[in-house]
């Protein structure tokens, strides 16, 4: 079977133009061009793949009868992450198979992620010092959040026992994680006890909220929340960090010290070896995930991924407005006698 003959979805990050003979498919950070005399009608089945659709289908559609053409740019787009086949992970036979097509479709909805404006935003060095130290607040939040969803996470493994442990060492390597973030806002002259007692952002509760849920569900939706906040979009290393982290200190030196505790966190996890997940883990053991399985891992990781692009944006918006930085004011409930 012809790969054009397959299903796929094209990423929202994805940018489609035809220019003559010349069909230019671009991201932020890479750009894949296809020349051909057919560059408006290749064009509009590309764009056509926004939705769901067979390739093949839409080529007979503009009158296109065969598929040599597109084949090379489907399969460059889904080696950058930019198409998604949605019949690869259902057709997978073995382990080894299942667990790469999944990988693969976790790096598809965790690109969006950092596609965000947000993101172009603090790169730029155009962020306020509101959204900067908020980011860094709300991130606290998250963060130690942990110690709500991950015990959770731990009690409600019943299906497969056996990941239990693997399970409950991930919680311990992460439960006191948000003492580093605190300590880091600490060094940018915010006051620890304010930044505890400020509620944080509704979008950023109802991410928290969410990985509650998928715990209570069990070790399946459980571990799949984690593949999208560790996708293995790039190669990770401490050299790689201090680039990183060296470039927004430079951009943003009032908040230098939430920075170090950013890199300090991002270290650990480059220490503690989680680009492998305990998500593959469980994809790796017997039995094979059924179909169904499967359908559910795909709704949780697109979920989990909408919810950290909310997330994002409630940074930009709430705090982009906000003439200077301060912790939200605590909630007080009050009634009539």
């Amino acid at each position: 079977m012809s790969i054009a003959e397959h299903s796929y979805l094209l990423s929202p990050v994805c940018r489609v133009q035809s220019m003559d003979t010349r069909v230019q498919l671009a991201t932020r950070d890479e750009e894949i061009l296809l020349d051909s005399p057919l560059a408006p009608q290749l064009a509009a089945v590309i764009e056509a793949l926004r939705r769901p659709a067979c390739p093949a289908t839409l080529l007979a559609q503009q009158g296109i009868h065969g598929s040599q053409l597109l084949e090379p740019v489907l399969q460059a787009l889904c080696e950058a992450d930019l198409l998604l086949d949605l019949e690869r992970a259902n057709l997978a036979d073995t382990h080894e198979a299942l667990g790469t097509a999944l990988q693969a479709e976790t790096r598809f909805w965790a690109k969006p992620i950092f596609a965000q404006p947000f993101w172009e935003q603090v790169l730029s060095g155009a962020c306020s010092p509101a959204q900067i130290l908020g980011w860094g607040v709300e991130f606290y939040h998250f963060v130690d959040a942990a110690n709500d969803y991950m015990p959770l996470g731990v009690a409600h493994t019943r299906e497969r026992r056996q990941m239990r442990q693997p399970i409950a060492s991930h919680y311990i390597e992460e439960m006191n994680h948000g003492s580093i973030f605190l300590d880091g806002l600490a060094r940018c002259q915010l006051d620890p006890a304010s930044i505890q007692a400020a509620p944080p952002l509704p979008h950023t509760r109802a991410l928290i909220n969410q990985l509650v849920e998928y715990a209570y569900e069990g070790e399946l939706a459980y571990t799949t929340s984690f593949a999208i906040m560790q996708p293995g979009l790039a190669t990770t290393s401490l050299a790689v960090l201090d680039e990183f982290y060296g470039r927004l200190r430079a951009c943003y030196p009032y908040a230098a010290g939430m920075f170090d505790a950013f890199q300090r966190h991002a270290g650990l996890d480059v220490a503690l070896g989680h680009e492998s997940t305990v998500f593959m883990r469980l994809c790796e053991q017997a039995p094979l995930l059924s179909i169904t399985q499967r359908q559910r891992v795909r709704t949780v990781m697109r979920s989990v991924a909408e919810s950290f692009m909310l997330f994002f944006e409630g940074i930009g918006s709430y705090y982009g407005r906000a003439e200077g930085f301060a912790p939200r004011r605590s909630l007080q409930l009050e009634g009539l006698l």
